[in-house]
């Protein structure tokens, strides 16, 4: 180790031993004290986030800490108290709106309770033709809305997407913690009947007169409203096409599968996703051998590797299967426009029963267990097979975005029994339930055992050869 390596370990060493001291003068309400022993130890190592961090504790005057803030985050972008802290001083995040005691990923900390009774919703838009009072709806062809008696056409502008908002400024809010709860209780504005809706549905249609209208339930207040979307672009018979094509596919597939297969529901639905973006920075260590025969050695490497999450995609729904969801993506991102209620005139939409906090935990999971698969391939030790480790993750820059993608969800029938499909309602792209013809599948387990007693009769012919 040289000279200036010894240097920086001893200051390091300083600035932590001057940091716990800083925190226990706090602890004992001596502020000057605090103040000199923290200031102390950023001298000693400017890198000290959490030191930083601290020395907001010991004034009273924002632009002190607002500097001491700023200096955290520069020292540390992953530090989540400071970039919190900073929130709150710049009126970013609201302290009426913070969780009661919720740490920042604890999403269990805010537990909304179902409503005894349903809520009575509110009608924010109704979609009626100014021409004839018909219907009006969604035109997945137009990407306008069209009266379904009359034909008229209203125009809808379509608008770029807004910025992400910021993880670190909503999760600790009740907003993070909360998803949608309760049944809600409908009266049509046309007709006045009343239908009692499914937790979570936003644009209803009304089951006696079809007048399509959105809607919102009290519950709404706190939870996180949709930035954007990707229109619908199918129809329903384009839809049935693709799944009819796909029961064709398949090579363990029943021959009899398409001809047999009983026409099911096939309903849309614009399904809320979390879209997160993320830089993981990953250090690991990884003990590799170098050089060769008696030169040969066992050393320790160390690296670090970051892995860029522009747009993971996590669904808000429980109520869909994760692997069906994951087979019928990718969406073509570069589609989503900024939200507005008249995509949504004519075709289902739900709120999510999957908070912020939840969805973000499965999505660093994600991301983690991504990065690993990449980084057992990349790392030396990957090559040299010896043993490696990770020694740290952190995430940074963690934006995210509420958004609603096109689905249709359904199901098939095939000799008495139910089979899930999904197709992605932007690409066409199907993915589901699909039964297994039990004699093709033999047959493919025998071909294999055949293949593999062949390769053992050449290899034993080929030796015999050889040998005489």
């Amino acid at each position: 180790m040289s000279t200036l390596d010894r240097d920086a370990e001893r200051r390091q060493r300083a600035a932590e031993d001057l940091y716990r001291h800083g925190r226990a003068a706090l602890a004992a309400h001596e502020r000057d004290r605090a103040h000199a022993l923290l200031q102390q130890a950023v001298d000693y190592d400017r890198g000290h986030s959490q030191a930083w961090l601290w020395l907001t504790a010991t004034t009273d005057d924002p632009a002190e800490q607002k500097q001491y803030l700023d200096w955290a985050i520069a020292a540390d972008p992953g530090n989540t108290a400071a970039r919190r802290g900073l929130g709150l001083l710049t009126g970013q995040i609201k302290a009426a709106d913070l969780a009661p005691a919720a740490p920042a990923l604890e999403p269990s900390a805010t537990t909304p309770e179902a409503p005894a009774a349903p809520e009575i919703v509110i009608i924010r838009r109704t979609f009626v033709c100014p021409r004839c009072g018909g219907r009006l709806r969604f035109d997945p062809a137009l990407v306008d809305l069209r009266c379904e008696h009359c034909g008229y056409v209203e125009g809808v502008t379509e608008e770029p997407l807004a910025g992400e908002a910021v993880l670190d400024f909503t999760l600790p809010t009740r907003q993070g913690h909360r998803w949608a709860e309760a049944e809600r209780r409908f009266t049509c504005g046309q007709c006045g009947a009343g239908t009692l809706l499914p937790v979570g549905v936003t644009s209803p249609t009304c089951p006696f007169c079809s007048a399509a209208a959105l809607v919102a339930a009290p519950e709404e207040a706190e939870l996180l409203p949709p930035q954007g979307v990707i229109p619908m672009a199918l129809e329903a018979e384009t839809a049935q096409q693709r799944v009819r094509a796909w029961l064709g596919q398949g090579r363990l597939a029943p021959d009899d599968l398409r001809a047999l297969a009983r026409r099911g529901s096939l309903q849309p639905v614009y399904v809320p996703f979390w879209r997160f973006n993320s830089a993981l920075t990953t250090r690991w260590r990884a003990k590799v051998t170098e050089g060769a025969g008696r030169a040969a050695q066992t050393v320790w490497r160390e690296g670090e590797e970051t892995f860029f999450y522009p747009r993971w995609l996590q669904a808000g729904t429980r109520a869909l299967p994760r692997d069906l969801v994951r087979q019928i993506e990718p969406y073509n991102l570069d589609g989503l426009v900024r939200y507005k209620p008249e995509y949504l005139a004519g075709w289902p939409a739900g709120t999510y029963d999957l908070s912020l906090a939840e969805a973000s935990l499965a999505a660093r999971a994600g991301m983690l267990a991504d990065a690993t698969r990449q980084l057992e391939r990349r790392a030396p030790a990957a090559q040299a097979g010896s043993e490696w480790q990770v020694t740290s993750n952190t995430f940074t820059g963690q934006t995210y975005q509420l958004v609603l993608l096109p689905l249709w969800v359904g199901h098939y029938g095939y000799r008495g029994r139910r089979f899930r499909v999904l197709v992605n309602g932007q690409t066409g792209q199907v993915a589901g339930d699909r039964p297994v013809d039990g004699v093709k599948v033999a047959l493919l387990a025998a071909m294999g055992l055949a293949a593999t007693l062949l390769v053992s009769v050449a290899a034993w012919l080929a030796y015999l050869a050889i040998n005489g």
